[in-house]
């Protein structure tokens, strides 16, 4: 028998394990602040126009991204299949059960956790050029489901960091990985869902014929 390794997350639960560990990032990236850089949060932060408005329209393109990432056409890329398949093995059976209430806050808290600790602390740390770099590597390696992954991750992290330079305001990213979360969480969702939908009706198609054969007079 092939062994199943999906890990069976209920809604609940990934929804609070994912909130909490997301948000303890703050406290994580507080903490190498004050002791490398003698301040907990070494970054600014302001919500004002332009901010807001750099942030929503950055959001455009990585929206289209999510689109493209989930589409069907993504689906016959060898290695985009297999990212999908991954997120679906370790975090599917979660997702599905989440409400849109749910996917926006854990979204949210992602946005804040990491933008403070990687964009705000270490891309600061490490100054603007190095720590561009750095920062987007290691963004890139703790998401590293895939080497796809990880390389996807990595592009997304210069992308944000160059935001953050840019506008030299940590809204700016924030806004945009909170967005770009939400959508290609909603997305997915939406896609396991009808996948769920379609092999229920697979079995039930099945089933209704090995009756219809039991029934059936010698």
């Amino acid at each position: 028998m092939e062994k199943d390794d999906r890990l069976e997350w209920s809604a609940r639960s990934l929804f609070v394990t994912g909130f909490f560990v997301e948000l303890g990032l703050v406290l994580l990236g507080a903490a190498l602040g004050y002791l490398f850089l003698s301040r907990p949060f070494p970054f600014r932060l302001a919500l004002d126009a332009q901010g807001l408005l750099v942030g929503l329209l950055a959001t455009v393109p990585m929206v289209g991204f999510a689109f493209a990432l989930t589409s069907r056409l993504a689906g016959r890329v060898g290695f985009l299949r297999e990212m999908e398949g991954k997120l679906k093995l370790y975090l599917g059976s979660g997702i599905r059960s989440m409400t849109i209430q749910e996917i926006i806050l854990l979204s949210a808290a992602a946005g804040v956790g990491e933008e403070i600790l990687f964009r705000g602390v270490l891309q600061t740390l490490f100054g603007s050029t190095w720590g561009l770099w750095v920062a987007s590597v290691i963004f890139g390696l703790l998401h590293a489901v895939t080497p796809a992954y990880f390389a996807l991750a990595t592009l997304m992290g210069l992308y944000l960091g160059s935001l953050h330079i840019a506008t030299n305001n940590l809204l700016a990213p924030i806004l945009v990985h909170w967005l770009y979360d939400a959508v290609a969480l909603y997305l997915l969702r939406k896609q396991w869902l009808k996948e769920e939908e379609e092999e229920a009706g697979r079995e039930e198609e099945k089933e209704g014929e090995e009756t219809k054969e039991n029934h059936q007079p010698e």
